[in-house]
């Protein structure tokens, strides 16, 4: 059954984006925005995932949407330290918006389109597994997560630690 296209999609993420991205509003979602308070950037998100469905995309997810605090997923956010020096990115974003990239899916993982944002304490992932007729993934990853950093209004300076590249032996 398709979304209710009154309300965004998981409780934070843009209907209209899901709908363009995947090029159908046929599709169904699970996930949401869970409130928690009391984080050392006075935030109160603990976290923010979405896993879209779509037939265009048959037995995995088609849009994965993750926004998730800094350390929580300490492999995923090494990745974009080691995606910036190698200088894999078709876009990085501008370093006053955080520390991050987007590329095409292929560089880490398998599809069409991947964001990674580190912004404040936060990590934000936008992945796209298949590219709709007509559209780019990498610049529509990068027009979700520019959607979420506005939607979800986290602070920008962080508390948190961020990762480094780790020096190759």
């Amino acid at each position: 059954m398709p979304e209710d296209r009154g309300r965004p999609v998981c409780g934070f993420v843009s209907q209209e984006s899901v709908s363009i991205a995947l090029g159908t509003t046929d599709f169904t979602a699970t996930g949401s925005k869970v409130d928690v308070g009391g984080n050392p950037d006075g935030s109160s998100l603990a976290q923010a995932i979405c896993d879209v469905y779509s037939d265009a995309v048959k037995g995995d997810r088609a849009l994965v949407v993750a926004v998730q605090p800094i350390g929580s997923a300490a492999r995923a956010d090494a990745i974009v330290p080691r995606i910036l020096a190698a200088r894999d990115a078709r876009y990085v974003f501008p370093a006053s918006g955080g520390q991050g990239f987007a590329t095409s899916d292929q560089v880490v993982y398998s599809g069409a389109g991947v964001s990674h944002l580190l912004r404040g304490d936060w990590h934000y992932t936008v992945a796209i597994q298949k590219v709709a007729s007509g559209r780019n993934a990498v610049d529509d990853a990068v027009a979700i997560t520019r959607q979420l950093v506005a939607t979800l209004n986290l602070p920008k300076l962080g508390k948190l630690p961020r990762p480094t590249v780790t020096p190759s032996r």
